[in-house]
């Protein structure tokens, strides 16, 4: 006979064997689940153009505003890449592949979303989008769409007219950079500071020149020879020193001052290191430049390198730069060049520090005070510690 705990124990074992069979027949979609080539087929070296943008208003990478319609064009010319977009300014290859390499490795699983709607949340949409790529490989366009986080350290992605996003890792937006200078080399002036004789500024028909100048120690005495040998001595190295002149003028401290030669060594590092902000075109019309840099180095051997000379002309709040030995060109920041463009006397003098307030009148030790007992006083007036204590009673005396 059937009682009601049996039924209930049928219908368990019932449900049970439900979920075995649907446990069972979905094997066949697990293969769903395994990571697949999201681009199959990329290679990395066959592409030949990548075109890197922005949506419309949305911050860059530097936080500032990436106009959209703009993107930044990379271009593949025989061996090298080159920007299209920025005067052919060679591109850093090394740049160029921190972003193909993962690219090419692309693979997720089962998409993360199918439906259109989700693309502008994910921020892989057609006009909405952390970063579009169209990648030109064998004469055939990819667009590829970066987006947000995706969970933990994966990222959104969408293939151009497929609605499906996926969840990656090893590829963000950052890697896409929307400025210029994002993929080149921003190293502009190659010179060692040590190899720098002297800096030449002209601006406005006014000369500033600091030159580097040797100066042989005279021989210590009884260094005729060395001991023992009877060779000469060695000759003590040469003691190097900046000099600055401006206007024609030596720029000479007075009296207590000091010429600060550490100001002068900081302005010449700041130009062997110039960094641009990013590619101009080397076209422009240098003929009446703001100022003109020249750099003379030291002699290397018997040969003297020649001087770099370097055209500056004022552009807003940057300066356009071109080394006349280069083919390029390319915009610093003002503040890189300001200080050596402007150059002051002052700049380079450093005045003696203010003298030690006098203590005031009335205390001891001080002009017009008491005179100290036992001694002098200390500096700035102030008794010596004990001094002027009498004597207790008794001190000195033996006991009775």
């Amino acid at each position: 006979m059937l009682t009601r705990f049996h039924k209930i124990l049928i219908a368990l074992l019932a449900v049970q064997l439900v979920l075995a069979i649907f446990v069972l027949t979905r094997g066949d979609d697990s293969a769903v689940l395994k990571e697949h080539p999201l681009l199959a087929g990329f290679d990395a070296a066959k592409v030949t153009r990548l075109q890197v943008s922005a949506a419309d208003g949305k911050p860059a990478a530097d936080g500032k505003p990436a106009a959209g319609g703009k993107p930044i064009d990379l271009v593949k010319r025989d061996a090298n890449w080159v920007m299209a977009s920025g005067f052919d300014f060679p591109v850093d290859q090394a740049k160029l592949n921190d972003l193909l390499t993962p690219i090419a490795k692309l693979a997720a699983a089962a998409p993360i979303a199918t439906q259109a709607s989700r693309h502008k949340q994910l921020h892989v949409g057609d006009a909405d989008f952390d970063r579009k790529l169209v990648i030109t490989a064998d004469g055939k366009d990819v667009t590829l769409y970066i987006g947000g986080p995706a969970g933990a350290r994966r990222t959104a992605v969408r293939v151009g007219g497929d609605d499906k996003v996926y969840a990656v890792t090893g590829l963000t937006p950052s890697l896409a950079g929307t400025e210029a200078r994002s993929w080149i080399d921003p190293s502009y002036v190659k010179i060692a500071r040590d190899e720098v004789a002297r800096v030449t500024v002209v601006r406005d028909g006014r000369t500033v020149e600091l030159a580097r100048v040797a100066e042989t120690p005279p021989a210590a005495a009884g260094s005729g020879s060395a001991a023992g040998s009877g060779d000469p001595a060695p000759a003590p190295p040469a003691a190097e020193h900046w000099t600055a002149t401006i206007a024609g003028a030596p720029v000479v401290a007075a009296g207590a001052e000091t010429f600060d030669e550490g100001a002068v060594d900081r302005l010449v590092g700041d130009l062997t290191t110039l960094a641009l902000s990013g590619p101009a075109d080397p076209k422009r019309d240098a003929s009446r430049p703001t100022a003109t840099i020249t750099i003379d180095r030291k002699p290397s051997g018997t040969a003297t390198p020649a001087p770099t000379v370097i055209d500056v002309i004022a552009d807003g709040t940057s300066y356009w730069v071109h080394d006349r030995s280069l083919p390029r060109a390319g915009l610093v920041d003002k503040t890189r060049l300001e200080a050596l463009l402007g150059l002051e006397r002052d700049k380079l003098i450093k005045q003696p520090p203010p003298p030690a307030p006098a203590p005031p009148p009335g205390l001891p030790g001080a002009a017009g005070g008491a005179p100290l007992p036992g001694g002098h006083p200390l500096p700035g007036g102030l008794p010596r510690p004990g001094a002027g204590t009498p004597p207790r009673p008794g001190a000195g005396s033996a006991p009775h």
